[in-house]
C-alpha cells in the first residue's frame, strides 16, 4: 500500500482532505500530515512517502523547496501541488520541474483529488526499475550534453577552442540570437538556485521549440542570465526567415513571462555561414552598448557599433549631480530624488556613454551615498558594499539601473521614516544632515548653530537632550565611522584619511580613533583585511 504525505499550513484543508477521501478504498495509506514544509521533510527522512500532496506557500520551507529536497531522497516520488491563484506561476514552474499535477484551492473537491491520487498510483505501479533507470540515464545524458555545449561555447568565445562549431550542420546558414533575462538580480531571488532557474528557462524554451517541430534549433547556455539560440535556414526558396524567428521569440517571451513571471530580451544577429559563426557570436556578446540602452522585454536586430566613445567627461558632472541626489536622500525627499535621477538617466541615454563608464559612475555615487547615509545614526540602510557591487554588476541595461536606484531610495527612506517616528527634533535632524554632508570639514557647534539660525547654547542643550551625547562627541563618532569606511575601501594612508576628515593633527586623529574603535587606524585596517571582525 502506497503511503501519502499531506502538507498544508491551512489546517482546515488538511482536515477536509483527510476526512473526505476514502484512502483505504484507493489502496493508499495517509501516513502523515504536516503544517509546514520543514517538519514534513524531517519526517520524510525517517519514513519516506510514495505520494506527496503539498501547498506552495508555507513557513520555514515552501512546497517547491520541499519537493526538491524530497526528490533527492526519492526521485520516483509522485507530487501534486496545491495552489492559490496568486501562486499559479509557481505551480506552473513546479510542473516544469517534473511535478505530476496541481490543484487550485478555490476549486478543491475530493473527486478531483481522488483522480490525481489514482493517476499517481497508476504511475507508481507502472514504474518498473528498468523504466526508471532509462529515464534517469536519459536525463543524465541530456544534462551532460548541455554542460558540454556550455563549456564549448565559452571556449569558442574565449578563443581557446573551435570545437563547438562541429555540432552545427556545415551545409546551412544560421541566425544567432543572443538572449538575456531582464532584472536578473530580482529574478534569481525567487528561485532556489541559479541551476533551478536555468533548468526551468531552458526546459520551457526547448518544449516550445520541439512542439513547433523546430528541433534543429540549438539552445545553449552562456553565463548566468545569458544564452544563445541558433536558428538554421534549411529552405532554399525565398521566404521571411527573420519574421519566422521573431514569431518564435515572441512566443518564447510570452511563455517565460506566463509560466515563470520573468522577462527576456533577444538580440538577433545576421544570418551567417558556420565558418563565420564565431565572429558573429563574439560580436553579439560584445554589443554591450546596444543592450545597455535597449528597454527590457524587447526583440531587436543587432546593430554594428563602429564608433567607440568612452565618455570619461561624465565624471565632470559627478559632484553636482551626486550632490543633488544625496541632498534629496538626506531630506527624505523621494520625489526630488526620482526627478533628479530620471533627468540624469535621460542625459546619459542622449549622450550614449559607454556602459562600463556609466556603471562606474553610478557605483561610485551609490557607494559614496551609502557611506554618507551610515554617518546618520537613525538613517536606516540594510545595503552592504558587497551586495551593492554584486547587484549593480548584474544590471544589463540603464533602465534596470534606474529601477534599482529607485528601489534603493524607496527602501532606505521607508526604513528611515519608521525610525523618525522616534520624534527627533527637526533642528537636530537637520544638524545630523549637515554633519553627514560636510563630514570632510572642520565642524564646530557655533557653525552648525548659525546654519540652523539657533542660539549656540540652546542648540547644544537640545542636541544632547535628543541624542544623549554632546554635539562635539557626535561629530567625533561620525568622523571615526567615516574613517573606518575609508580604511576598508581605499588604500589611502592614515595621513591622507586624516586630512580628508578635516584634521590637521594626525596624532590627535589617531588618539580619537583609538578611543572610539579600541585600536589604531592601522590596527583596524590590518584586522579587517585579515578577516577579523572589528567593532
Amino acid at each position: 500500500m502506497y503511503k501519502v504525505m499531506l502538507v498544508d499550513d491551512d489546517y482546515p484543508t488538511i482536515e477536509f482532505l483527510s476526512e473526505t477521501i476514502n484512502w483505504e478504498k484507493l489502496g493508499l495509506q495517509l501516513s502523515s500530515t504536516h503544517e509546514n514544509g520543514l517538519h514534513a521533510f524531517q519526517y520524510a527522512k525517517k519514513e519516506m512517502p510514495d505520494i506527496l500532496i503539498t501547498d506552495i506557500g508555507m513557513p520555514k520551507m515552501d512546497g517547491i523547496e520541499l519537493t526538491k529536497e524530497i526528490k533527492k531522497w526519492n526521485p520516483n516520488i509522485q507530487v501534486a501541488i496545491i495552489s492559490c491563484h496568486n501562486e499559479f506561476s509557481y505551480a506552473q514552474q513546479a510542473i516544469k520541474l517534473d511535478v505530476q499535477d496541481y490543484i487550485l484551492k478555490e476549486s478543491l473537491n475530493p473527486e478531483d483529488v481522488e483522480e490525481i491520487l489514482i493517476a499517481c498510483k497508476r504511475r507508481l505501479d507502472n514504474n518498473t526499475s528498468k523504466v526508471v533507470e532509462v529515464k534517469q540515464l536519459r536525463h543524465k545524458v541530456k544534462m551532460n550534453y548541455d554542460i558540454e555545449n556550455h563549456k564549448l561555447l565559452r571556449q569558442l568565445i574565449q578563443g581557446s577552442s573551435n570545437k563547438l562549431l562541429e555540432i552545427f550542420d556545415q551545409s546551412v546558414q544560421y541566425i544567432p540570437v543572443y538572449f538575456y533575462v531582464n532584472a536578473y538580480y530580482q529574478v534569481k531571488k525567487n528561485f532556489i538556485s541559479d541551476d533551478t532557474l536555468q533548468f526551468a528557462i531552458y526546459n520551457i524554451m526547448r518544449e516550445i521549440i520541439n512542439r513547433k517541430e523546430l528541433n534543429k534549433i540549438l539552445c545553449i547556455h552562456y553565463e548566468q542570465n545569458k544564452g544563445f539560440l541558433f536558428y538554421p535556414d534549411y529552405l532554399t526558396i525565398k521566404y521571411d526567415i527573420f519574421g519566422e524567428v521573431r514569431d518564435l521569440l515572441k512566443e518564447l517571451q510570452h511563455s517565460l513571462n506566463h509560466f515563470l513571471n520573468i522577462q527576456v530580451s533577444f538580440l538577433i544577429g545576421n544570418k551567417t555561414d558556420v565558418s563565420l559563426l564565431k565572429s558573429a557570436i563574439i560580436a553579439l556578446v560584445n554589443n554591450e552598448k546596444q543592450i545597455f540602452f535597449t528597454r527590457n522585454h524587447t526583440i531587436v536586430n543587432a546593430e554594428e557599433i563602429t564608433r567607440t566613445y568612452h565618455g570619461q567627461e561624465i565624471f565632470q558632472y559627478y559632484q553636482d549631480v551626486a550632490n543633488e541626489l544625496k541632498k534629496a536622500m538626506f531630506q527624505c525627499d523621494l520625489v526630488s530624488f526620482k526627478e533628479n535621477l530620471s533627468q540624469w538617466i535621460e542625459f546619459c541615454i542622449a549622450k550614449q556613454y559607454e556602459p562600463k563608464i556609466v556603471k562606474e559612475w553610478f557605483l561610485r555615487m551609490i557607494l559614496d551615498l551609502n557611506i554618507r547615509l551610515r554617518t546618520i545614526p537613525y538613517f536606516q540602510s540594510n545595503y552592504h558594499v558587497e551586495s551593492i557591487q554584486e547587484e549593480v554588476f548584474l544590471l544589463d541595461t540603464i533602465y534596470e539601473l534606474h529601477d534599482w536606484l529607485n528601489n534603493y531610495a524607496e527602501k532606505c527612506l521607508k526604513e528611515t521614516t519608521q525610525q523618525l517616528k522616534n520624534n527627533y527634533h527637526q533642528d537636530v535632524v537637520n544638524a545630523c544632515y549637515y554633519v553627514a554632508d560636510n563630514i570632510e570639514k572642520k565642524l564646530s557647534l557655533d557653525e552648525v548653530a548659525e546654519y540652523l539660525y539657533l542660539n549656540a547654547s540652546y542648540f547644544s542643550r537640545l542636541f544632547k537632550k535628543e541624542m544623549q551625547i554632546t554635539f562635539v562627541e557626535y561629530v567625533k563618532q561620525r568622523k571615526v565611522e567615516r574613517a573606518k569606511e575609508l580604511l576598508e575601501l581605499t588604500n589611502d594612508s592614515v595621513g591622507q584619511i586624516c586630512e580628508q576628515l578635516g584634521y590637521d593633527n594626525q596624532s590627535y586623529f589617531i588618539k580619537i580613533f583609538k578611543k572610539q574603535a579600541g585600536c589604531t587606524p592601522l590596527e583596524y585596517r590590518g584586522r579587517k583585511w585579515n578577516g577579523a571582525n572589528v567593532k
